[in-house]
């Protein structure tokens, strides 16, 4: 079922290409069996599902998505009284989304990113069934927050800017992929759910990755607000509820195997206050968090009525 790996590394972990990230997420959740397959048995020799590392970008690691999404390693901070370095630790998020059983290498004793290798002191496993996320009230504007570059890909391009039918679109086909068959999502209501849902708000900036040989990825790191529109029925809503809740384990938007794309998830039952800020227009993305949310006042309802005189204010002429 969704699960949502949480390891805990000796040392600091400088920035790691992203074909080491799907390397050392491979090694926990597709091991390659001697064989040359991951998962298969020994001898088979036949096309990797998963295979890692790979030069970046190409075509992706297989026909259908990965059962799992890869956060950034995030630094901790010091233990207290140590000076800064001393002691230090790292967290690294996966998200599992296989349906049947745990990840066939958990829980790990090490780490490796390309020629780094980090023991693991702590593995923390938490997990939701597809059922459970489908469970609750539903809701109908949740904030999506990218800790790592996030990009959509339409018409063959890259799209470094949160784009809510894409994101929905993604998530379907890893929910379709994974999910036990009663709770998949046919394509009308599919249809429903992406002509439903809208951006309701964004901050951040763009953020850039090294892939090494020259390539970079650009992708956004920030905050979104997905909304549905005004008379959506409920069964709709409760399919965004349990989509979002899943984003969390499965991560948004292209190359979540690799290290983009992880994202929390916020429910949002009320209107959040907002105030202006400036944001830069791009930096480069060193693995450390998100911008802090920011605020920014919503434009006025036009479908609002016209705000009356002011008393003892003279009548326009």
């Amino acid at each position: 079922m969704p699960s949502m790996l949480l390891i805990r590394l000796a040392g600091a972990v400088p920035d790691v290409a992203p074909r080491w990230l799907l390397g050392a997420a491979r090694d926990i959740c597709a091991p390659t069996e001697p064989g040359g397959r991951p998962g298969g048995p020994p001898g088979d020799t036949g096309a990797q599902p998963y295979p890692g590392p790979l030069p970046y970008p190409g075509p992706e690691p297989s026909p259908g998505p990965p059962p799992f999404s890869v956060g950034a390693p995030m630094p901790d901070g010091p233990p207290d009284g140590a000076l800064p370095g001393d002691g230090a630790t790292t967290s690294w998020r996966l998200g599992w989304l296989d349906d049947r059983s745990a990840p066939p290498g958990w829980p790990p004793a090490t780490a490796r990113f390309g020629s780094q290798s980090r023991e693991v002191t702590g593995a923390e496993l938490t997990r939701r069934s597809y059922a459970q996320l489908a469970q609750g009230t539903p809701t109908r504007r949740v904030r999506v927050t990218m800790t790592t570059p996030t990009f959509f890909s339409r018409d063959g391009r890259d799209l470094p800017l949160p784009d809510p039918a894409l994101a929905i679109q993604g998530l379907l086909t890893r929910w379709n992929a994974f999910a036990p068959g009663p709770l998949r999502i046919g394509a009308g209501d599919a249809r429903s759910l992406v002509d439903a849902v809208f951006l309701d708000g964004v901050w951040g900036s763009s953020a850039e990755v090294e892939l090494g040989h020259g390539l970079r990825q650009v992708g956004f790191v920030g905050h979104a607000d997905l909304r549905l529109m005004a008379g959506t029925s409920d069964f709709v809503a409760t399919m965004f509820t349990a989509l979002t809740r899943f984003a969390a384990f499965a991560g948004v938007g292209e190359r979540t195997a690799y290290g983009f794309g992880a994202v929390d998830v916020d429910i949002l039952d009320l209107p959040v206050p907002r105030r202006l800020v400036s944001v830069p227009t791009s930096r480069r993305f060193d693995g450390r968090r998100a911008p802090a949310t920011p605020a920014a006042p919503r434009p006025p309802d036009p479908r609002a009525p016209a705000p009356g005189p002011q008393p003892g204010a003279a009548p326009r002429r």
